[in-house]
């Protein structure tokens, strides 16, 4: 419930912050051109005598104030609603999160493609296993012939081995 009021209470802010920020006067510009007058008349009568600058600069200041305030009040009270243990955690929300833990598959992937998969998998680690196979077989023939060559080369002529 606070969340939906604050939420209201932003777009207004925002909407009014917007309005504030149109009608102040841009470089070479008179606020009294948005209501139609030439030299300000119509915004001394609005704004009173030192026209339109001061107000609508503190307003547009209170403005912005109120939507950074209200902006923090929002992510407070929704980290408090939507964390998994009612503290501050840390909750993953991404493309397939689920809130209050709550537990279904994600509708995008179908249950025939997560079995197709899972055997496609499984084929790939047979292969990898039997490669590793034929590669441990290798290299055990290379070591035994290494280790033959080494003790054909070290028994010299006069049988010394030295």
């Amino acid at each position: 419930m606070t969340i939906n009021f604050l939420n209201i209470a932003q777009v207004l802010v925002a909407m009014a912050l917007i309005g504030f920020i149109l009608i102040q006067r841009g470089p070479g510009a008179t606020a009294g051109s948005a209501f139609g007058g030439g030299g300000g008349g119509a915004s001394g009568t609005v704004f009173g005598a030192k026209g339109s600058g001061s107000f609508l600069t503190k307003a547009t200041a209170i403005l912005a104030t109120l939507f950074f305030i209200i902006t923090l009040l929002i992510a407070i009270d929704a980290r408090e609603a939507y964390s998994s243990t009612g503290e501050a955690a840390e909750q993953d929300l991404g493309v397939f999160g689920v809130l209050d833990g709550e537990t279904q598959e994600p509708s995008l992937v179908p249950v025939d493609a997560v079995e197709s998969i899972d055997s496609s998998l499984d084929n790939a680690i047979d292969s990898a296993g039997e490669a590793v196979d034929t590669i441990e077989d290798k290299a055990t023939e290379l070591t035994e012939k290494i280790e033959a060559e080494t003790t054909d080369e070290s028994t010299d002529s006069d049988g010394d081995n030295n």
